[in-house]
């Protein structure tokens, strides 16, 4: 291109043209430079915990993986310095954690969470009343101090919202047998009703679908509209009911992957008072965490993936700090990139924070195998997070083992739940132990009286509540493994009983009659199993 320009141009005109680029270059360099070092001195520009680490804000842009919590955007924009954890001052008087003091550390310092509350998400694979028996005997067992249940439409609701009550749900009897045999074991018993996403399964139907806030999605309701707010209150309230003669010390509200906000009218018109989505969604989370603690005299809580990122003063104006507890969800195996200290960080003011690791149902919405390596380095990750932050809080409450049945109401099962027992026998030794065993697991392995492969695989003869089921389908997971193997990779198989044979109708005889015979073998046992 130069060549081009040089040969029109007279020599002292392309000298010139010469200098004054030179000249705008270096005005350019000069410029980017005193930018540079006015960005690294701004005052609302935050910096990194780790400057070679790349900033994480939903860089998928799926916003509805459970594996991830993305940094909060409000640190992205605001506080130049460095994050600092503030040290809360020590209290006075002991705390106490049933019958603990508090903070409970192993020899080595390292953090060990008093309460460890197991979930138990019913909107898929619901187990029968008489395994809950067995199951709760498990929970003791492992050392597990309650339970977390999410009815869903799995709960005989009544009025309005038995519209929305699954064919299969329990009846009322059931809950209370349910209940009951919880509390003979000891176990602490959180009820979990959603209250603002995660609606599918009331928004997924025709007589609910006006109250969407956004009425391409069954996910989000319009809080705002009365008649979206009187249905949120009647699930706490035919839920609590219910809870309350069993002890409900704690409720949790749900609250996580808002995804749609200030769609419907009524929402639209509340924005433009409150000002801004975060402040919208916020006065919701107050009014609903303030009639619950009024209504019941108990604690909130409430997954925090919606309101990490906003300023404190909006949650001093709404006396959210008060007003309920942060659940702090991350499924992933590093939670140092997932669950950077900035998020702790920004939800320092709260004062008492939970955690929230994963059994099952979070290392893909159609996995239905055991993959126990996966939740057991989440379990590890979570001890070393737990260490390094409990010191910044006036008192870390807990962990929720949660365990997801699916994704959302919409989405295919994950793994059923006996299954995934030994991973959770896995997952609540490693954080009972408070540091990585490095797959052993000798308080496990006597409990199931064998001993499960960490990495993917399964064993046979274990005996804890539903070991067939875990015998069975982890059996077919790996026959399909082999099978789709044998399918790609088989000589014969592809040479000629593949897609152009099929296509044409033509093949040798001889090899379709061999293939056939060791095709049957190989299908036998999954015919066995769908049988």
């Amino acid at each position: 291109m130069l060549r081009n320009i040089n040969r029109y141009l007279p020599r002292s005109k392309w000298t010139k043209l010469l200098y004054l680029t030179c000249g705008f270059t270096s005005l350019l360099l000069l410029s980017t430079i005193f930018r540079t070092n006015s960005i690294e001195h701004s005052p609302f520009m935050q910096i990194a915990d780790n400057p070679n680490e790349d900033s994480i804000n939903d860089v998928d842009h799926d916003r509805a993986d459970p594996d991830r919590v993305d940094a909060p955007d409000r640190l992205d924009l605001i506080n130049q310095n460095p994050i600092e954890m503030k040290r809360k001052s020590k209290p006075t008087a002991q705390i106490y954690i049933g019958h603990e003091k508090y903070p409970k550390l192993n020899s080595m310092q390292r953090f060990i969470p008093q309460r460890r509350i197991v979930h138990l998400d019913l909107k898929g694979g619901a187990p029968k009343i008489h395994y809950f028996t067995q199951l709760f005997s498990f929970f003791n067992r492992i050392k597990a101090t309650g339970i977390l249940i999410e009815w869903e439409d799995m709960f005989p609701f009544t009025g309005k919202l038995s519209q929305a009550v699954n064919t299969n749900a329990y009846s009322m009897k059931d809950v209370e047998t349910i209940l009951s045999e919880a509390k003979k074991r000891n176990l602490q018993i959180i009820p979990l009703i959603q209250t603002f996403g995660h609606l599918e399964w009331v928004l997924k139907l025709k007589e609910f679908k006006h109250l969407r806030d956004s009425i391409r999605f069954p996910q989000v309701i319009c809080f705002a509209e009365p008649e979206g707010w009187d249905l949120i209150r009647d699930m706490i309230v035919q839920v609590a009911e219910v809870h309350k003669k069993y002890g409900m010390d704690f409720f949790h509200m749900g609250a996580d992957e808002v995804f749609q906000i200030g769609n419907c009218n009524a929402s639209s018109a509340l924005l433009a008072s409150e000002g801004s989505k975060d402040r919208l969604m916020l006065w919701h989370m107050a009014r609903t965490a303030k009639f619950i603690k009024q209504t019941y005299n108990t604690t909130v809580l409430a997954w925090h993936d919606m309101f990490a990122h906003v300023l404190e003063s909006d949650l001093l104006h709404y006396n959210l700090t008060t007003l309920l507890q942060p659940v702090l969800w991350s499924y992933a195996e590093d939670l140092d990139l997932y669950l950077p200290r900035s998020t702790w960080a920004s939800l320092q003011p709260f004062g008492h924070v939970w955690g929230s690791s994963a059994w099952k149902g979070a290392d893909g919405p159609a996995k239905f195998n055991s993959n126990p390596f996966h939740y057991i380095r989440n379990h590890e990750s979570w001890t070393n997070q737990f260490t390094a932050i409990y010191e910044d809080f006036e008192v870390v409450e807990g962990l929720i083992l949660a365990g997801w049945s699916r994704y959302d109401h919409l989405a295919v099962l994950c793994e059923l739940l006996p299954i995934a027992l030994p991973t959770l026998s896995m997952s609540m030794e490693t954080i009972l132990e408070g540091r990585p065993l490095v797959g052993s697991y000798p308080i496990t392995n006597e409990l199931l009286q064998c001993e499960i492969p960490m990495e993917l695989g399964f064993a046979i003869g274990c005996k804890f509540p539903g070991k067939k089921i875990y015998e069975l389908i982890n059996e077919m997971h790996a026959k399909k493994k082999q099978l789709k193997q044998y399918r790609d990779e088989d000589f014969e198989l592809n040479g000629w009983l593949g897609r152009i044979a099929d296509g044409y109708s033509v093949s040798s005889q001889w090899y379709i009659e061999v293939r056939v015979v060791s095709l049957e073998k190989k299908h036998y046992f999954l015919f066995y199993i769908y049988r």
